[in-house]
Parts: C-alpha cells; structure tokens; sequence
C-alpha cells in the first residue's frame, strides 16, 4: 500500500501538466515583456495603435486570470493528493494496529484497502490525465490563436513603422540637404573672411619678424663680437696657468697674431700662443665651438709652420677654449688629438685631462 501512495504522489501526469503551465507562465510574461517593449518605443502612435494595445492589454489580462484558475486548480490538486495521502497512511497506520490485533481480519482488510485505494488511484489518475489532456489541448490552442493574432498584428505594425521610417528619412533628407547647403554658404563666406584675415595676420607677422630677426642679427653680431673679444682676453691670462697646473710650464708668446706671407698676401691669425723649450702652443678661442669651426682650425693648423718658421724646430700641439661646445664638439676635439678647455659661467677656466701621446703634432 506505500508503493501505491508514492505512485500516487509522484504522478507522472501532474508533473507534465505542472511543466506544461509554467512553459505557459515563462511564454506569457515573454510576451508581456515584448508588448510593454512595444508600447514603450511606441508611446507616439496613433489612436487606433492605442486601441489595439488596449485589447492585447485586456487579451492578457483574459490570460493571466485563465492562467490564475489553471494555478488555482493546480493547487486544489495538490491538496487533494496530499489529503488523499494522508488518509492512506492513517488507514495503514490503523491497518497494522489491527494486524497486532488480529492478523487474519487485518489481511482481509488490508487487502480489500488495497483494491479500494487501488480503485481510487486509478479513478483519480484517469480524471487527472482527462483534465491534463483537456488543460494542454485548451492552452495549445490559445497559443496557437494568440500567437496568429500577434504576428498579424506584428505585421500591421511593421508596415506602418516602415511607412513611418519612409516618410521620416524623406523629411530628414531634405532638412539635411537644406542644413548642409546652409553650412555650405557660411563655411564659403567664413573662410573667405578668415582667409582675408589670415593673409592680412601673416602680412603682419611677416612685417614683426623682419623686424625682430633684424635687431636679433643686430645684437648677435654685437655679442658675439664682444664675448670673442672677452674670452680672448680672458684666455690670454689664464690659460698658462691652467698648462702650469696640468704639469706643462708655458710662456706667454702673444695673442692675436696674424704673420703674413709676402708672396701670396694670405696671413694666419692664433688667437694666444703658448711654448717652452720644446712645444707651441697655439690656442683658438671661440664663445661658441661647432664642429665645423674644429675642423677649419685643424686645417689651419697644417699651415702653421709655413706662417711660423721660426719654430720649425718645436713640436707644435694645438688646443680649443670656448664656453660652450655644441653637441658633440668637444669630443670631436679630442678625436683630432686637440687640448680641451672650457670656460665656466664664471670666468674659470679648465682643461680637460689628455695623454701626451694621443695629442697631434702639426
């Protein structure tokens, strides 16, 4: 008798009703969700748009009280079941107290409950599939119609959403084609007044920059000239000292030297020229050194012993002071064997460490 109640309670029948009334549930509030989508992308549509919606809206109500009383019945079922199952296991309880009892009667009366309970189940299975049957067929069929009904409508829809979409890009065309021809007019007219307004700027421009570049090459001039002129001299009093302190001991010879050469007319200028016993000196002095200026004063220098006979018998190693070398220059110096000095913003000079040996004799 417990193998009957399970079967009882775990009905295949009610399980697919069950199932068969939430895929109705889950169906509906699908399109629920897409008919409150539609109205809302649909707010502006005409009265009888409104109208229809307001018959889907009362259609679903319809719906959802139908799906209201299927859950209702559902329910008493269950409740049903569950009673039922309840009264089967009070009557075994009951059957097995008279089995202590008397266990002939009992088993007469177990099994003429169980052909009762038997009965009912079978009473009670049939009527369920009926109703599940005639539930399923019913919802089907109201599928079946509603889903009819809504794509009609869907395609009612859609044609006049298109006719909608037609009439509004020819409307948006046109203010399209009317705005750019618009914009076309002021961008002409704007960048004719802005090109006016461009060249008269540039023309002034130009005009500031002339003037400007011509008092900058004025007062280059000017500086340059003058700061030549001051590191020369400064370099003429200092730089024995820094060969002193670097373990050369140099006499002054002079600064600004220009020898000439008769024949030819062409001169030489050193800017300060050091020596002793054995070495000359010669010192270029520039505000600003470029590797250009190097490598003309190194070609310079392959002519100093024609300007300079009276040192034949020395060795001649040239050297550069500048306060500033550009990128590179000072390095290029050392590469052609040249003494680096450097002048600070301070007026200190300083040479670079060298190796005799490396340095290049003219």
């Amino acid at each position: 008798m417990e193998n009957v109640s399970k079967s009882t309670l775990m009905d295949p029948n009610q399980s697919q009703l069950r199932q068969l009334v939430l895929e109705n549930a889950k169906r509906i509030d699908k399109q629920e969700v897409n008919l409150e989508e539609m109205r809302v992308e649909n707010t502006g549509l005409s009265k009888e748009m409104r109208e229809q919606y307001e018959w889907l809206r009362n259609f679903r109500e319809e719906l959802d009280q139908s799906m209201r009383c299927s859950r209702e019945r559902m329910d008493r079922l269950e409740r049903f079941s569950e009673t039922s199952r309840l009264e089967h296991e009070k009557h075994i309880y009951e059957l097995k107290k008279l089995i202590k009892e008397n266990s002939d009667q009992a088993r007469e009366r177990d099994e003429r409950f169980d052909r009762e309970m038997k009965d009912k189940d079978e009473k009670f299975e049939k009527e369920m599939k009926d109703r599940d049957e005639k539930f399923a067929k019913e919802m089907k069929e109201r599928d079946v119609k509603f889903e009819k009904e809504m794509k009609e409508r869907d395609v009612k829809f859609e044609k006049e959403m298109k006719d909608r979409d037609v009439k509004f890009e020819k409307e948006m065309k046109e203010r399209d084609e009317k705005f750019e021809k618009e914009m076309k007019e002021r961008d002409v007219k704007f960048e004719k007044e802005m090109k006016e307004k461009d060249e008269k700027f540039e023309k002034e421009m130009k005009e500031f920059r002339d003037d400007v570049n011509a008092s900058i090459r004025r007062i280059s001039v000017e500086f340059l000239g003058a700061t030549g002129h001051i590191v020369e001299g400064l370099a003429s009093s200092a730089v024995d000292k820094i060969f002193k302190d670097a373990g050369l001991d140099l006499l002054h010879y002079g600064k600004n030297i220009k020898p000439k050469l008769a024949e030819d007319n062409s001169k030489m200028e050193v800017d300060v020229l050091l020596g002793n016993e054995t070495f000359v000196v010669p010192v270029e002095v520039k505000a600003d050194f470029t590797k250009r200026k190097v490598k003309r004063f190194v070609r310079q220098m392959a002519m100093f012993r024609t300007f300079f006979p009276e040192y034949a018998d020395k060795e001649v190693v040239a050297a550069v002071a500048a306060i500033n070398y550009e990128n590179g220059t000072d390095q290029l110096a050392h590469e052609e064997g040249l003494l680096v000095i450097r002048v600070s913003s301070d007026d200190i000079f300083s040479l670079d460490p060298f190796d005799v040996k490396t340095l290049r004799r003219f």
